[in-house]
């Protein structure tokens, strides 16, 4: 499948499961909102998750989208990138804003002053985790 026809269902639908891989080399798997943000599938996280260890250890991420009312889905997987809060703080304010672009895309524009939000994604650390499609494939069709 090319991701050109899977950009309805991953556009339009934000509740996915991300798949990672510990150190033990079992799946470790947990509910995100994702948002397509430049060609990727990005997804937020506070600081130094279990998730952005694996991806650390091995830069790969599977995570599936689904559409809950019909159970059609698209899984993407490919290399998967960490943006860490950065500790330069002339870095802080593109990262504030890919953050809200990812926010944005995932159909939760931010309601705070530019300010406000800045301060809470700071005090909480967020990462935004980026996975460039290598391979998508799922059911968009109803059977």
């Amino acid at each position: 499948m090319e991701l050109s026809e899977a950009l309805p269902l991953l556009t339009e639908n934000h509740t996915a499961v991300a798949i990672t891989v510990g150190a033990a080399g079992k799946a470790q798997s947990t509910i995100v909102t994702t948002g397509l943000v430049d060609g990727e599938l990005c997804w937020i996280s506070r600081g130094r998750t279990i998730k952005v260890k694996n991806i650390e250890r091995n830069g790969r991420a599977t995570v599936t989208v689904i559409k809950l009312d019909t159970r059609r889905y698209i899984t993407v997987e490919g290399p998967a990138a960490i943006h860490l809060w950065p500790e330069d703080s002339a870095k802080v304010a593109a990262h504030v804003k890919l953050l809200k672009d990812v926010y944005i895309a995932m159909g939760r524009t931010p309601t705070q002053s530019d300010e406000e939000f800045a301060q809470t994604m700071a005090d909480e650390k967020r990462t935004v985790i980026a996975v460039t499609p290598e391979s998508v494939y799922g059911s968009l069709t109803q059977r």
